[in-house]
């Protein structure tokens, strides 16, 4: 988009107050009484160069101070007469090794009618500051592009009663530049990505909107935007903010005291330079701080006992996963509501602690879970924090806010003040002593902070422990609290701290900027309606553009009964499956109203099962994909869910496409936001080809045209780049499952493509502190359809010494010969796994339906440094004949209640393997249907392991008549795979029974059977 150019010989003979005319816009209205004489910034009469800032004086004593942070980055601050500026660390919205560790250094020039500033680096930015009177003017240094400008009428001002809202004023923008506005208002609610035109005011609830509706909750109160003429600002306050991109209310931000007494707001901003949007987050991030990455566990999936607040406890979680880990699902992370806490166990009347009555044993539940792959938040509420040990009330030396300002408040004898650090060391160290110490041995993986968003009653004018008003403080209330618990309580080493030993996942219903390099945040109780979904769908954009790229909400929404099948499939399912935190959760009682009522997939429909079943399956094989993103979401602040905006900043449809985002670079997500059967509209961006995911049909990229497409109940539509690199693990039930010793690829054709694969210990710290990582370079050359794997960069505990590599090249039109490292054509097979149990290895295979080649390569050492682990490429030659056998896998077989889907033990091939429980007796059975071509003498092989010191045979008959008996030796452990094979007469036909029956009381666990 154009930008206006700087000419230097406007900068010199530019009088002053001519630059740019027009009216000066209506100030937005402020809850002041009578308004003092607005004051604007007057003409120049000295300035002093200190370091990499310089100070202006004004003709009447007020002060304008530029510093540079960096290269790329401008502190714009401004004072009235008399008053001296704030401490760099008033707010900690800014990281405070920020005010240093960024450097920089500012070039500065006199020239009659203006100063002018330069950043250090030839790409950075230029400053205009006139004179008369005093007016800033922003330029990008290299081409000279007017960013954004004051002119005579429009500048900083202080206005209000007592002068408590001070203002920046921009001249109107262009009609082409575009704002997008970080964070979001109430609930997460976001009605529209590009803000242009709007007045736009995201703050912690007030007093009146308190009072007329107490769930104004969960704000991510971030005083950041862009612009896509390739800047952003950033506003370095507590007090409100209010934003607005033109329109009526002209281009201005401004901060509000609300007329309290003291302080009154300064203007204090950071103008960022890009031109990319990428760019921009990524120093954004550098100011406020890198995003805190989570433990792996945390990408898995997440679900709560709140449908089952009448019954859920100890017992009940383990057979609750153990069923729907039984019936094949994947499940990470337990979300504890209320009931494990003593007392009551209800939101009322329970408190930070383990119910001796539900929770007996936790420490056994401890190990319980580390063997099962499970991880565990427990919460904490905050209407209930005057139960906890040690709690003081009142103000200083108590915990708490004085009881004259809590009136409004409810709950109000439990109201901490998070200002204080007394309060916030005592709240940790019941967060320790209850639960988080290691010597106890009790689950604690994560922290849900819940209700700390429910305040606005307290009066403006109340003072909090640290001797600022509310008005100053509220917006800080969420930083404050996980500066507690994360800086000052998890993160340091020693007694007390858990310190490097393992991430931490703190969550709170909303956030501060800043909050992002401690803890994260929810959404809130959102409704579970459609219109809601779309609005979730934004504000997880718009809190990826403010710091926030792990975005948790409630997958289906929290308020309300049951929700129709079509819901529960197109959002808790299909949809929070492609989002960065996938948790489904609702208040909704399975007591109240049946079992539809719960998220958990065994209580739905067999189709919603099924479709949980299959992104459950899509998720955890990528999540070598999705973690990859994490880090550098972590590393640079990139969102792992991008507005279309971040990709296409200068493509117009990316401003009104909001309701898809890309998840990562290679995927485009367009999530069913009403039940399926209708068209939905979807930009496919031109300039590459896209993929249908489900189908692998091809799309060529339009800019003036969107792609209609039929939907479907249960059904994202979702497309891949050409040129897309997706790294995959098989699939697992649990993140501590998944197999790092066979990396798999799909690999799209019709454009070169790069992908880094990051990889580490998936919980502790070291990856930052010791730089514990791996970093696997991918590359595609698609006119050679050449795939290389390099050797890793870096290595981290447990990392694999070998690999597997399975690569799937999508959108040929035919096979050809495929070689590894330069070596002789591969072999032909009938399945990946066909290749996978052969007696080779290694092979490959085509999919004529859908056009996939794959190649299997054997396990190659790997060597951390330079050079490349695996080149694979055609050989030359034609696609071999294609032998073996037809595989069938357990996890697909007709099994009875004696065995499980389980995925514990690695080496299987599939999503899975049957599990003989310990309900197992002789005579249980699976059972797979095959088809037989032509009847004749066929071999059954089955694939076992048996970690046991006996055999385990199996009967096996064919259409109810037995053929043999398999005795299943032990195998040596049950990640040791072995075959048991008989050969059988079998008939022709499309469903062929073929059953294995339990002889004893134990059975092995069985991986598959292949016919040949």
């Amino acid at each position: 988009m154009k930008r206006e150019q700087i000419k230097r010989r406007t900068i010199l003979s530019t009088a002053a107050g001519v630059l740019a005319a027009g009216a000066v816009t209506t100030l937005p209205q402020h809850a002041y009484a009578a308004a003092d004489e607005p004051e604007q910034l007057g003409d120049y009469a000295s300035h002093v160069a200190e370091g990499r800032s310089v100070t202006v004086t004004s003709v009447t004593g007020q002060r304008l101070r530029l510093t540079a942070y960096g290269n790329q980055m401008v502190r714009v601050r401004a004072a009235r007469a008399g008053e001296d500026f704030f401490s760099d660390t008033r707010y900690e919205m800014v990281q405070p090794q920020s005010h240093t560790s960024l450097g920089g250094s500012l070039t500065l020039k006199n020239n009659t009618n203006t100063l002018e500033f330069d950043t250090g680096a030839g790409d950075g930015l230029r400053i205009v500051l006139n004179k008369k009177p005093l007016r800033l003017e922003f330029y990008a240094r290299d081409d000279g592009d007017l960013l954004v400008k004051e002119d005579s009428t429009r500048s900083i001002t202080w206005s209000g009663s007592n002068h408590s809202v001070a203002t920046e004023a921009f001249v109107p923008p262009s009609s082409e530049e575009r704002f997008l506005k970080a964070g979001h208002g109430v609930l997460g609610r976001t009605p529209r990505l590009d803000r242009t035109g709007d007045t736009v005011s995201h703050n912690y609830a007030d007093a009146a909107a308190a009072a007329d509706n107490p769930n104004n909750q969960a704000p991510a109160i971030v005083p950041f935007y862009l612009s896509s003429q390739g800047y952003a600002v950033f506003f370095n306050t507590t007090f409100d903010t209010t934003f607005s991109f033109g329109g009526s209310n002209g281009y201005r931000f401004s901060a509000d005291a609300h007329d309290a007494e003291g302080v009154r707001p300064q203007l204090d901003y950071f103008l960022i330079n890009g031109p990319r949007f990428a760019q921009l987050l990524d120093r954004y991030t550098q100011l406020t701080g890198r995003p805190r990455l989570p433990q792996l566990s945390i990408f898995g999936l997440h679900m709560s006992d709140k449908s089952f607040a009448s019954e859920s406890d100890q017992d009940w979680w383990r057979e609750k996963i153990g069923q729907h880990r039984a019936a094949g699902f994947p499940f990470d992370h337990q979300v504890n509501d209320n009931r494990w806490r003593e007392g009551s166990g209800s939101w009322s009347g329970s408190w930070f602690e383990f119910s001796d009555e539900r929770w007996p044993d936790p420490a056994g539940y401890r190990k319980w879970a580390a063997d099962n792959g499970v991880t565990v938040t427990l919460d904490y509420n905050r209407n209930n924090t005057n139960e906890m040990a040690g709690w003081k009330g009142g103000p200083r030396p108590g915990y708490s806010i004085a009881a004259a300002d809590l009136q409004k408040v409810k709950e109000n004898n439990a109201v901490p003040d998070w200002s204080n650090p007394d309060a916030r060391a005592w709240v940790w160290k019941v967060f320790w002593d209850k639960a988080l110490d290691p010597s106890l041995g009790f689950p604690g993986d994560a922290l849900w902070i819940d209700e700390t968003d429910d305040l606005g009653g307290i009066p403006y004018t109340a003072r909090m422990a640290d001797g600022r008003t509310w008005a100053e403080d509220r917006n800080a209330y969420f930083l404050n609290l996980h500066k507690g618990v994360g800086e000052e309580g998890w993160d340091p080493s020693g007694a007390g701290h858990i310190g490097p030993a393992k991430r931490p996942w703190t969550w709170s219903r909303g956030a501060t900027a800043g909050q992002q390099r401690y803890g994260h945040y929810w959404t809130g109780d959102i409704s579970q309606t459609y219109d809601e979904m779309r609005n979730q769908i934004r504000g997880m954009q718009t809190a990826g553009l403010g710091g926030f790229p792990f975005a948790n909400i409630d997958g289906g929404g929290f308020d309300g009964g049951t929700v129709s099948d079509a819901f529960y499939r197109n959002w808790p399912v299909a949809w929070s499956s492609l989002s960065p935190i996938w948790r489904p959760h609702t208040s909704a009682s399975v007591k109240d109203h049946g079992k539809r009522a719960s998220r958990w997939p065994l209580d739905q429909s067999v189709q919603a099962q099924a479709e949980f079943a299959k992104y459950g399956q899509l998720r955890y094989s990528l999540m070598p994909y999705i973690y990859t993103l994490a880090h550098q979401a972590h590393a640079t602040g990139m969102p792992m869910a991008r507005a279309m905006v971040i990709d296409y900043q200068d493509r117009t449809r990316a401003y009104n496409h909001d309701l898809q985002y890309l998840w990562g670079p290679s995927l485009l997500v367009a999530p069913l936001t009403s039940d399926g059967g209708g068209s939905q509209q979807v930009w496919l961006p031109a300039g590459t080809r896209w993929y249908n995911f489900w189908t692998d049909a091809k799309h060529t990229g339009s800019d003036t045209t969107d792609l209609s497409y039929t939907t479907r109940t249960g059904e994202t539509p979702l497309f891949v780049k050409a040129g897309a690199i997706l790294p995959k693990y098989p699939y697992a039930q649990s993140t501590a499952h998944l197999t790092k010793r066979q990396l798999e690829m799909d690999v799209y054709a019709g454009a070169d493509g790069v992908f880094e694969l990051v990889e580490d210990d998936g919980v502790t710290e070291e990856y930052r502190t010791a730089g514990r990582t791996s970093v696997t370079r991918l590359t595609f050359t698609d006119a050679s359809t050449r795939v290389v794997i390099a050797h890793p960069r870096g290595t981290y505990d447990d990392a694999p010494g070998g690999r597997r590599y399975v690569v799937r090249i999508h959108g040929l039109n035919s096979p050809v010969g495929m070689r590894v490292n330069g070596g002789a054509t591969l072999p032909a097979f009938t399945s990946e796994a066909a290749v996978l149990l052969s007696d080779k290895g290694t092979g490959s295979v085509w999919n004529a339906g859908t056009k996939v080649l794959s190649v299997i390569t054997p396990e190659i050492t790997v060597s951390t440094g330079s050079g490349n682990a695996a080149a694979i490429e055609p050989s030359g030659a034609s696609f071999p004949q294609v032998g073996g056998g037809t595989v069938y896998q357990a996890e697909n077989a007709r099994l009875d209640s004696a065995y499980i889907i389980d995925t514990v033990h690695s080496g299987y091939t599939g999503a899975g393997y049957a599990d003989s429980t310990g309900t197992a007796a002789a005579g249980s059975t699976l059972a797979w249907t095959v088809a037989v071509a032509a009847a004749g003498r066929k071999q059954l092989v089955v694939r076992y392991a048996n970690g046991g010191t006996t055999d385990r045979p199996l009967d096996i008959d064919v259409n109810g008549t037995k053929r043999g008996t398999l005795t299943m030796p032990p195998t040596g452990g049950w990640d040791t795979w072995a075959s048991a094979s008989l050969t059988a007469d079998l008939p022709q036909g499309e469903n062929v029974t073929v059953r294995a029956t339990l002889t004893g009381g134990q059975g092995a666990n069985i991986d598959s059977l292949t016919v040949l």
